[in-house]
Order: structure tokens, then sequence, then C-alpha cells
């Protein structure tokens, strides 16, 4: 967390997370993992898949998957809870970040931005995620003490998220001379926001609103270094 008070110029360096700094979809690998632990029953393990299915048809906002996905949580003792979670972040999804992600990512620190991981994917895991990494914030979607998912952020609800971030710690951000790191159409908006928008592993609708902007493939075999 940074400190408040006297406002401060900063560059600054917003990564997505899925699809970006590591494959697939994170939600999915978590309820599979849970399941795999025991931690979400075979049944229960169904109907999500029955939700996941009117989810992608567009029948189920994304707040709503997410919070019948994660509604097996609160069933399982606070402490199981949070080793599911913990255990998830550091031995799933910290590993299969790509290292050329961890290497831009060290790069932009090095350089003093302010980096943020900014996704949609929830804040039960995500907190750890981004501990693990080393960034200076985490804005994603938030699940509260009770269970309750808040606002996913994906689309505008990113740019919305980072600018309260910043008025909030006391940052005035050069937003002429920050990156932005994105694969796909949520990302718009954040990529938009800042002089350096860079197309990670982007699909062609993302190609197509940037086209002048520099495309970077990260895989789990590739250390390519950032753009300069």
């Amino acid at each position: 967390t940074l400190r408040k008070g006297k406002r401060s110029m900063r560059t600054l360096a917003l990564f997505d997370f899925d699809g970006t700094m590591a494959p697939g979809d994170s939600i999915v690998a978590y309820l599979r993992i849970a399941r795999r632990l025991g931690a979400l029953s075979k049944k229960e393990y169904a109907r999500i898949g029955r939700c996941a299915l009117k989810w992608l048809r567009g029948g189920m906002s994304d707040q709503a998957f997410k919070q019948r996905a994660l509604l097996f949580r609160m069933t399982l003792p606070y402490p199981r809870r949070e080793a599911l979670d913990q255990c998830f972040a550091q031995d799933v999804l910290l590993p299969m970040v790509y290292p050329a992600a961890r290497a831009c990512l060290e790069k932009r620190r090095a350089e003093g931005c302010l980096t943020l991981l900014v996704s949609a994917s929830t804040e039960n895991y995500m907190r750890y995620v981004a501990w693990g990494l080393g960034f200076d914030g985490l804005l994603c979607t938030p699940v509260s003490s009770s269970g309750e998912v808040g606002t996913n952020c994906k689309g505008e609800e990113k740019c919305r998220r980072v600018k309260a971030y910043l008025a909030e710690q006391g940052v005035e951000a050069d937003f002429a001379a920050s990156y932005a790191y994105g694969n796909g159409r949520s990302d718009a908006p954040m990529l938009a926001m800042c002089g350096r928008p860079v197309l990670v592993n982007a699909r062609f609708s993302l190609k197509r609103r940037f086209p002048h902007a520099p495309r970077e493939r990260w895989t789990k075999k590739t250390r390519r270094p950032p753009e300069k």
C-alpha cells in the first residue's frame, strides 16, 4: 500500500492477468482444483458447469456467475477456505505466469513505475498472486468476507478502479508515459487510457482497434525482452 500524502507524478504499468500474464481463465482452474481437493462436491461442480453454459450464452452476467461459482467457499471452514485460495495462487497460478511477463514486470519496477495488477479475476486468490509477483497494488473483482462478489473489474470498470486507487493514494499519474498490457476486448479501455499500450497474445479485435501498438507474444517457453 502506498503512503498517503503529497501528490506525486508517477508512470504506471498496468497488467491484466488472465490471458496476458498467464494462460486460460483462472476461475475455471480454481474450480477444477477445488474439486480435485475435495472442497467442491461432484454435484455442486456439475451445477456450476450448467451455470457456466448459461453464462457463456449470455444468459447470466459475469458478476452473477462468479457469485454462483464461489458460493461453495462459504460452506468451508475459514482456515480451509483461506488455505484453498492461497494454495491455488501459489501452487497453480504463480507457476503458470509467463517468464516474459515476469521479466517485463521486473523491468518496469526497476524503472520506477507504479505497478498495478488490474484483473477481472476475484480477490480471494488474486491477492496472493499480486503479493507473490510483487505488485504495488491490486485492482480486481472484490469478494467480501461474507462471500458477496462485487462489480466485475473489466472494461471501463478497470479505468474507474485505477483512477479511484490513484485518488485514494494521492498519486497523480502521467498517463501519456504509462504502460498497459492486455490481450482482449475487455482490456481496451485500460489500454486506451495509457500512452504506451502493449498488446500481449492479442485477439484480432484488439489488434484492429490498436493497429500501431507494439505486440508481444508471451509463452511458457519464450523469454522475450519487453519493448523499449
